[in-house]
């Protein structure tokens, strides 16, 4: 009995279904994580609505905790309570995936949380889930200006909520009136009611924020010659005021920004 029992209690890795499930070698994809019960969140700290830069900095902070967390994203797009890591040759734990969904929002939560204890005082918890998206090289700019746009949306429709309840309407009515309403008619309710132009609000609102790779030049010394020499390094840099992801500008800027991790790869 006691043999059989302990061939059963040790046969339990066998049960762990998805472990061993990686991404493919060679594919690009994307982490994307999303806050839970942010709305709750930002409403017992008294954020303000329906932006609010501080937020939005807590968010860039908790961001940053992957690259700095031993992952190698080739850009960060951030949105609202959503952040997206764009990867290619990532290696971390074997492109495991329970691994990767596990961890990089859980680097994401800590230091959020931490952030807002410090900052704001706030002792609860913080969760955000995360879904892989597979990507191929060409879907990469396609898939980030999708994100875009959902920030564009999420902009024109938070307007519009709150311009509502600060006109005393209830959360219910104000849902049931913006619904089906088109995008010009959002802007022109807001302009109207408010006397705000969507067009004219802090581009992070209406376009999100990056986080991309920069290539900069510093001094330093040749040890061998003992002499200074010029070298080329990256850091990662914040960009609050990213151009619209569907013009060419903005699709060159995104293949700028990945060509310059996708060239540190491939020389590492």
């Amino acid at each position: 009995m006691m043999e059989r029992s302990s061939r059963r209690i040790g046969g339990f890795k066998d049960h762990e279904l998805f472990s061993e499930l990686r991404i493919p070698p060679n594919a690009f994809f994307a982490i994307r994580c999303d806050g839970r019960s942010f709305r709750d969140l930002c409403e017992s700290l008294r954020f303000a609505k329906p932006f609010d830069r501080e937020f939005a900095r807590s968010m860039v902070e908790a961001s940053k905790a992957v690259f700095e967390g031993g992952f190698n994203p080739l850009i960060a797009y951030i949105q609202s309570d959503e952040a997206s890591f764009v990867f290619d040759g990532e290696n971390a734990f074997n492109r495991r995936l329970e691994k990767l969904v596990s961890i990089i929002p859980s680097l994401m939560s800590s230091k959020l949380a931490l952030w807002l204890s410090q900052r704001r005082g706030f002792s609860g918890s913080v969760a955000f889930d995360a879904r892989v998206v597979l990507l191929s090289r060409e879907d990469v700019v396609d898939y980030l200006a999708w994100r875009q746009l959902e920030a564009w949306r999420n902009h024109v429709n938070s307007y519009a909520y709150y311009t509502l309840l600060a006109k005393g309407y209830s959360p219910k009515k104000a849902s049931s009136t913006l619904r089906g309403l088109k995008a010009p008619q959002l802007h022109e309710l807001v302009y109207r009611e408010a006397g705000i132009n969507l067009a004219k609000t802090p581009t992070w609102q209406r376009r999100g924020i990056v986080l991309r790779w920069e290539v900069y030049r510093k001094v330093g010394r040749d040890p061998v010659r003992n002499v200074e020499v010029e070298v080329e390094r990256v850091r990662l840099v914040e960009d609050w005021q990213p151009p619209v992801f569907i013009s060419q500008e903005g699709r060159s800027y995104l293949e700028k920004a990945l060509e310059i991790r996708l060239a540190k790869n491939r020389r590492s």
